[in-house]
């Protein structure tokens, strides 16, 4: 029976494997023989367009040349585009607004040009040179008021009281060359017995009553200091004489209060340091109450002489007043003008 069932398995794979299964008697045409061997029919003798019978095959299609690029037509983008000038290009940032300018210093003092001394009182030099532009002002902190001690009021020519407060708003004054009575010359001055230096009337006239009330030695309400960095090389009966080591200027403290000096010969001084106090010590002989400036300076030519002190005067105030001074004029002021001195008055200082 197992025997039986192998043979119809074995017939029955073997009809799926046939192309066709005849039947004798079925009135079809026998099938062409097969060479033997073939493993098929006879392959045709020409190829066949339709060997499947799907239909009429699919045209061909041509595939174009493609041309290869050369140097010359080849047709690339450039690495970078170029901007035409109608092209519109990114807008110039604007420019930062500009500083402001900064605030104009206040007027803090006026005084009169250089040389304009007052009338009768000399002859003047319109020097504008400033002979010490660093210094500092001789004057601590107390207003300053440079002017003529002796044309003024209470200066013994001019009459009145030293201590007139109008003497404590008038403009500075220039009195370097004003006349003198005794040989005191320098060569940058007109005339011979002059004025070698400025005088500076100083603080104020209520200032002016007390230190007049007060003791020759208890005078100490306005301090004078040192201009520049240098050394006491002299001490004499009514003033002190310091070398600026910075620029070789000697600059004179003349009427200061000599029993109460704060340096001594060969002491070292800097800029804006105490030297004692502003009086009227003049070895026996009156005098108002302020500061005889003098500044020495080495002249080509000359050697160290007397310059006008006026205008380093007015830019060494500026700077300690943090301000400026504002120069005036006045008609009444005579930059050459003779002297009128009385007939046996004398005048040292």
């Amino acid at each position: 029976m197992r025997f039986q069932i192998a043979l119809l398995a074995g017939a029955v794979l073997a009809l799926s494997a046939c192309d066709v299964v005849r039947v004798p008697g079925d009135g079809r045409a026998p099938p062409p023989d097969v060479p033997e061997g073939a493993p098929g029919p006879v392959p045709p003798s020409a190829p066949i367009d339709d060997p499947y019978g799907e239909g009429d095959p699919a045209p061909e299609t041509e595939t174009p040349d493609t041309p290869v690029p050369t140097d010359t037509d080849t047709d690339t983008e450039p690495d970078t585009i170029p901007v035409s000038d109608d092209q519109p290009t990114d807008p110039e940032p604007d420019p930062a607004p500009p500083e402001p300018e900064p605030e104009p210093l206040p007027i803090k003092f006026q005084y009169y040009a250089p040389g304009s001394l007052t009338p009768g009182s000399g002859t003047g030099t319109p020097d504008e040179t400033v002979y010490a532009p660093n210094m500092v002002f001789p004057v601590k902190v107390a207003p300053a008021f440079p002017q003529s001690q002796v044309w003024r009021f209470g200066g013994g020519i001019g009459g009145g009281d030293q201590c007139d407060p109008r003497n404590y708003s008038a403009p500075w004054q220039d009195n370097f060359c004003e006349q003198r009575s005794k040989t005191r010359n320098t060569p940058m001055c007109p005339t011979n017995k002059v004025h070698q230096g400025q005088d500076i009337r100083v603080g104020t006239a209520a200032g002016c009553n007390q230190m007049r009330q007060a003791s020759a030695a208890d005078r100490t309400l306005y301090e004078a200091v040192a201009t520049e960095n240098g050394i006491i090389q002299y001490k004499g009966s009514y003033y002190i004489q310091l070398r600026g080591t910075d620029t070789g200027n000697i600059y004179n403290y003349i009427h200061m209060n000599m029993a109460a000096l704060k340096v001594d010969v060969g002491d070292t001084v800097t800029p804006g340091q105490s030297l004692g106090y502003i009086s009227n010590d003049f070895g026996g002989t009156p005098t108002t109450f302020h500061l005889h400036f003098e500044i020495k300076s080495p002249l080509e030519g000359e050697g160290i002489t007397h310059v006008p002190p006026y205008m380093s005067l007015v830019k060494a105030y500026e700077r300690r007043e943090g301000g400026l001074g504002e120069r005036i004029e006045d008609d009444t002021i005579s930059v050459a003008s003779i002297p009128v001195i009385p007939e046996g008055f004398e005048i040292i200082e």
